[in-house]
């Protein structure tokens, strides 16, 4: 679950910074290319931690499973 929530905010994150880019592109507004470049560190920052959200995930299952043994 919490994995999903942060790949939600990852991609939420990238389509904003992408929209920013767009308005950069177009208009030369330097407030937009400073948004971009934060939209895509904070959705960089929210895939790394849907990755360990994944990994963490995995790592309590494995030790369920090591208790039923």
């Amino acid at each position: 679950m919490t994995q999903r929530l942060w790949l939600g905010l990852a991609v939420v994150y990238t389509c904003t910074a992408v929209i920013q880019l767009y308005l950069l592109a177009s208009t030369g507004a330097v407030w937009a290319g400073t948004l971009t470049a934060a939209g895509f560190v904070a959705a960089l920052l929210c895939a790394t931690a849907a990755w360990k959200a994944a990994k963490r995930e995995r790592d309590d299952t494995r030790e369920v499973d090591s208790r039923r043994l």
